[in-house]
């Protein structure tokens, strides 16, 4: 797979799964534009995860959820995020 590719899969996760737990990027970008690197550096996060099949089994079945899967990589970001927007 292309590193382009790749990145692509893997900021898509990033973006399903924020919506997932209600996180909102685009708030948080708007708010506090200094946060673009901490997306950045979820998704780049995200492409060391070993269960991605896992991941996207587990966004196919839920639209919206409390927290994210125990494996996520960026669960405590996310979660925070979510809780403050």
């Amino acid at each position: 797979m292309k590193l382009t590719e790749k990145l692509d899969r893997h900021s898509d996760l990033v973006g399903r799964m924020s919506d997932a737990v209600g996180t909102d990027w685009a708030q948080v970008l708007d708010q506090s534009p200094e946060m673009v690197t901490r997306y950045r550096n979820a998704v780049l996060t995200c492409t060391h995860c070993k269960k991605v099949g896992e991941c996207q089994g587990w966004l196919s079945e839920h639209d919206h959820a409390a927290h994210t899967p125990d494996y996520c990589l960026n669960k405590d970001l996310l979660e925070d995020l979510a809780a403050r927007t």
